[in-house]
């Protein structure tokens, strides 16, 4: 039976009560699995969720949220299709949304939710996360012996699926396989979740299960041909590399390693290790989970090629694709690398990615401890991970979008159970993870979250006290039963530039200026090209001494206002304090028809701003609350018709049920009136088009198709939209009827769209007016959104005519791209 959101919010307060009473700091409640991990080649681990205790702040709130989330759920719905595939009588309906019957990812849920499970465990010591896990784990157990050979998975029709793959009928495409959507991905998170129940929970027999699953995988892809296991790998596959690596590294058979490197994708690792970016057009959820494999794989085998790859895209993906929020992708896919301003609008941001670019930071920084990767957790995680989960009743967003009128796509949590809404299950049970690492002689502190830690290092109890994010002051308190030498380094953010103060027992420890640190020139000469940028990285305060128990480290970050454009447009900037990325606080959130989805509402005018200067102390006036401002002198209106009302600043997180933006456009004086004029005459271009325009049709629109006597094959056409706008597109062919002027020259305008910052769809198809070709569709390499296009049409079919038949064929195996409006226009 599910929960509703008000029985949701009335178990919220037991659940917490009940976290709070779980062990704390206990190493008896993990599996013996990681001591049997052999990782050779880490410099640093972070302390593991065992050894840390959130104990407040936002992160600690969106924890307890998730672990009352995940006890309201109820296994026997989300293991539903397991037992009915198997020939077993369900003991509860199933789940809906992507977790439902049908053409779904069915049967994700459940993995997510057990790893989801065995992680809070381990988070909170809350036993009730166990008995979970174990009877998660129990009925797994009864459908894979009764399947038989060792399969356990939930998807329709996946046993004929695979075996016609198996004999080498493969067809392959980017989420397509042999009919099942991402099959491999689904069955991915029933992998992860059986690892990480062992790991986390030290259930053997969720190891047992595990290693009969990989083996009917072995089975299925022995046949096969490197050739047909590659084209396989062209559909989404997940994580599969990590998963029997990490296999292979639990129960040291190298039988798991080879399997681990049949799923190794070669047409896209194989650039990456050339240090070639790839990734313009590529899926970015696609792709990030095979590179975490290849960093846990480097970890266990210390071979080359798999840390080139996985730090080469990691450096790819943060330094040149993504967004001041820590996020990436626009409509899930990667654009040109530094060409952000055009694609900063819109469905961008997925939450499944920055929970995977920062898992795959976390293995990153274990291998090579650079600061570089602790910027980036804390950016995406108190950017956008924060901002991902509603702060009241803890339900998740799929976008969490970054652009200049938006609003998140929160998902129902009993209902949709989207790709995001799995991982957003573990991702808010992991906050305690990579605060602080450990080496055999050195304590790193990466975050500054409050919380209570304990290392190997001299048996030491960190406590960790802080008000970040919207604090800037933090006090580390040492605990150990005798005097220990170690190094102590404690991350100097970037952002509090030279104003960084640390003390160890009220001593202060003077810190160097930045600009010392770092050398642009570096024995070569200054002012070269493409080597302006200043320091961008942290840095560490090492402080090796003999601690004492009673020793306090009193740290100071104060946080600065600055601009971060877009690198290939100064005037599309966000504004940032500190590590934190404000956003301009736009109106309630709308709900109805477009509520879940930023891209199918209708634009809004919005604002920007205007000011002689770049430096953001000159526009922005504090507010009561730290992080909050307000811009009045320099709002205009993005219409041009003058000032605006003032505008109020917050960082991102606190943004929830609003509209925002986070990019801004900010305008010298000279810039607007530039501006303007550029809004004049495409008004006058606009009313020229209009004055000339004999008929206008909105595909996609039922009262023009009526209008103009829409026909079309296949007639179950779907109606897409883009932007708020509808369009018609797809195989087979469609026509209206368009009045035009007999008398005179005519012309059709039709409008395409081409995603921004990505290259024109291909596609073949032709235009023909009373069944006479007039044109046939030619990419346009240079568009960028939407766009029109203009085809003459012959006087000898139109003349004394006052109505044409407009009509778009696809060729056979093609389709046609996008079509929003079609107007007949005088010449």
């Amino acid at each position: 039976m599910s929960t509703s959101r008000r029985e949701f919010l009335a178990t919220s307060a037991a659940s917490t009560a009940a976290l709070s009473l779980g062990p704390l700091l206990r190493d008896d409640v993990v599996s013996p699995a990681p001591a049997r991990v052999v990782t050779t080649r880490r410099k640093a681990n972070p302390i593991p969720l065992t050894r840390v205790r959130l104990t407040g702040g936002p992160l600690k709130h969106a924890q307890e949220l998730t672990a009352t989330y995940l006890l309201s759920l109820e296994p026997d719905r989300m293991l539903s299709f397991y037992r009915q595939r198997a020939g077993l009588t369900p003991k509860a309906a199933p789940y809906e949304g992507w977790d439902g019957g049908g053409r779904n990812l069915t049967g994700h849920i459940a993995g997510h939710h057990l790893s989801a499970v065995s992680l809070m465990y381990a988070a909170t010591g809350d036993a009730r996360f166990k008995a979970r896990a174990d009877y998660i784990v129990r009925e797994l157990d009864v459908v894979q012996r009764k399947n038989a050979d060792g399969y356990l998975g939930a998807l329709e029709g996946l046993r004929e699926a695979f075996a016609r793959l198996s004999k080498g009928d493969i067809k392959s495409g980017g989420f397509d396989l042999n009919g099942l959507w991402s099959p491999w991905y689904t069955l991915h998170k029933t992998y992860a979740g059986l690892r990480d129940a062992w790991r986390y929970t030290g259930n053997a027999t969720a190891l047992a299960i595990e290693t009969r699953f990989a083996a009917w995988a072995e089975g299925v892809l022995a046949p096969l041909s490197e050739a047909q296991v590659q084209l396989m790998l062209n559909t989404e596959h997940g994580g599969m590399n990590e998963v029997f690596n990490d296999l292979y590294v639990d129960t040291r058979d190298a039988r798991w390693l080879a399997l681990s490197h049949r799923f190794e994708h070669q047409a896209f690792t194989t650039p990456l290790k050339r240090h070639e970016d790839n990734l313009s057009g590529k899926h970015g959820n696609c792709q990030i989970p095979k590179l975490i494999g290849s960093a846990v794989r480097y970890d266990a085998t210390g071979n080359m090629d798999d840390i080139v790859a996985a730090s080469f895209f990691w450096d790819r993906v943060v330094r040149h694709h993504t967004y001041a929020s820590g996020g990436h992708g626009l409509n899930e896919y990667f654009g040109p690398p530094d060409r952000l301003a055009p694609r900063v609008d819109g469905r961008a941001a997925e939450t499944c990615n920055v929970y995977n670019m920062i898992k795959l930071s976390r293995e990153l920084f274990a291998l090579r401890p650079d600061a570089a990767y602790a910027d980036f957790h804390e950016r995406a995680l108190f950017n956008h991970i924060l901002a991902s989960i509603d702060p009241t009743d803890g339900r998740v967003s799929y976008m969490v979008p970054v652009g200049r009128d938006e609003q998140q796509e929160y998902q129902d949590p009993q209902k949709d159970f989207t790709c995001c809404v799995g991982t957003g299950m573990e991702s808010h049970a992991l906050h305690g993870l990579g605060v602080f690492y450990e080496s055999t002689d050195t304590i790193w502190l990466n975050l500054f979250v409050p919380c209570v830690a304990r290392s190997t290092v001299g048996g030491t109890t960190l406590t960790l006290e802080t008000g970040f994010p919207d604090g800037d002051t933090a006090t580390l308190s040492l605990a150990m039963p005798a005097p220990t030498t170690f190094t102590l380094a404690v991350r100097r953010p970037v952002w509090a530039g030279d104003d960084f103060r640390i003390a160890v027992n009220g001593d202060a420890l003077l810190q160097p200026a930045l600009a010392s640190l770092y050398d642009p020139v570096a024995g070569g000469r200054a002012g070269g090209v493409g080597n302006e940028s200043e320091m961008r990285d942290s840095t560490y305060v090492r402080i090796t001494r003999a601690w004492r128990n009673g020793d306090t480290i009193t740290i100071s970050t104060p946080k600065f206002l600055r601009l971060e454009p877009t690198p290939d447009d100064s005037q599309v900037t966000a504004i940032m304090w500190g590590p934190l990325a404000l956003v301009a606080d736009i109106a309630p959130r709308e709900e109805g028809e477009w509520s879940e989805n930023p891209s199918q509402r209708p634009p809004h005018v919005g604002h920007l701003f205007v000011s002689a200067s770049r430096d953001p102390k000159d526009i922005l006036r504090a507010g009561p609350r730290p992080g909050d401002f307000t811009v009045t002198d320099a709002v205009r209106a993005r219409d041009g018709s003058g000032t605006a009302a003032a505008v109020t600043l917050m960082p991102f997180h606190r943004t929830h049920r609003r509209r925002y933006a986070l990019y801004h456009d900010l305008l010298t004086p000279a810039e607007f009136d530039a501006f303007v004029e550029r809004l004049a005459r495409d008004k006058a271009a606009a009313a020229r088009l209009e004055a000339n325009t004999v008929a206008h049709v909105r595909l996609g629109e039922p009262s023009d198709e009526t209008a103009t006597n829409f026909r079309s094959e296949p007639s179950s056409r779907t109606i897409g939209r883009t932007e708020g706008r509808p369009h018609r597109a797809g195989p087979g062919h469609f026509s209206v009827e368009m009045a035009v002027d007999g008398t005179k020259p005519m012309s059709l305008i039709i409008t395409h769209f081409v995603e921004r910052g990505l290259p024109a769809p291909i596609a073949d198809f032709q235009v023909s007016v009373d069944g006479t070709v007039i044109a046939r569709y030619v990419p346009n390499r240079d568009a960028s959104g939407f766009y029109d296009v203009q085809y003459d049409v012959p006087l000898a079919l139109t003349t004394g005519k006052s109505k044409v038949i407009v009509r778009f064929d696809a060729a056979a195996a093609s389709r046609i791209v996008p079509v929003f409006d079609l107007r007949t226009v005088r010449r």
